[in-house]
């Protein structure tokens, strides 16, 4: 053996996070095979080929699931649902006298309309789910801010958690004064009128 090969090799050695322990005695391999041997198993032994064979098919399917179901899930319900935010309209209403009255011509004006359940209100922030679309491209859900129902005038639209609306909007902002609210058989009327429903 060269020098290079015995500076390596003390190297390794100092290296090694075992070397301060001390050698096991030569009888110890034996004496631990004793025991093992004597010991009474309290369970049945099984063949490790068994115990392999059971649960690799089935890791492998329950993957094989768990992919499909993430792909095919979403395919059969048109992917995640799009989602749009809209403003509230800010002021103007009764207050300042520019409310017009509802007609069908005047929804008909509207870039987009469409009746929606509200599935969520949090932070200041209301989820509309889209149940119909009557006028525009509209997103399978519309986030708007939330107004207080008693500080409100008429010109904005104050949500509440799983009720139905009809909104009409325009330059992404909600249209107030009557031609957005509640699902009532009124609006639903001259939403009818106006999107012949």
């Amino acid at each position: 053996m060269d020098d290079d090969d015995r500076a390596l090799r003390e190297q390794l050695r100092s290296a090694d996070p075992a070397r301060r322990i001390a050698p096991l005695p030569e009888t110890w391999l034996d004496h631990r095979m004793e025991q093992i041997m004597s010991e009474t198993p309290t369970t049945p032994a099984v063949p490790a080929r068994h115990t392999r064979r059971w649960w690799v098919p089935r890791v492998g399917i329950a993957a094989a699931l768990a992919i499909g179901a993430a792909i095919a899930v979403p395919l059969t319900l048109g992917g995640a649902p799009t989602t749009e935010q809209l403003a509230q309209p800010s002021g103007g209403g009764i207050s300042s006298g520019s409310c017009l009255p509802v007609t069908p011509e005047g929804l008909r004006a509207q870039e987009q309309a469409f009746a929606a359940r509200v599935i969520a209100v949090e932070g200041g922030v209301v989820t509309l789910e889209v149940t119909e679309r009557f006028a525009g491209e509209v997103a399978d859900r519309v986030e708007v801010p939330q107004v207080d129902a008693v500080t409100s005038d008429f010109s904005s639209v104050p949500f509440e958690l799983g009720a139905s609306y009809l909104v009409s909007a325009g330059d992404g902002t909600i249209r107030g004064c009557g031609l957005s609210g509640p699902d009532s058989a009124e609006l639903r009327a001259l939403y009818d009128a106006a999107f012949g429903g």
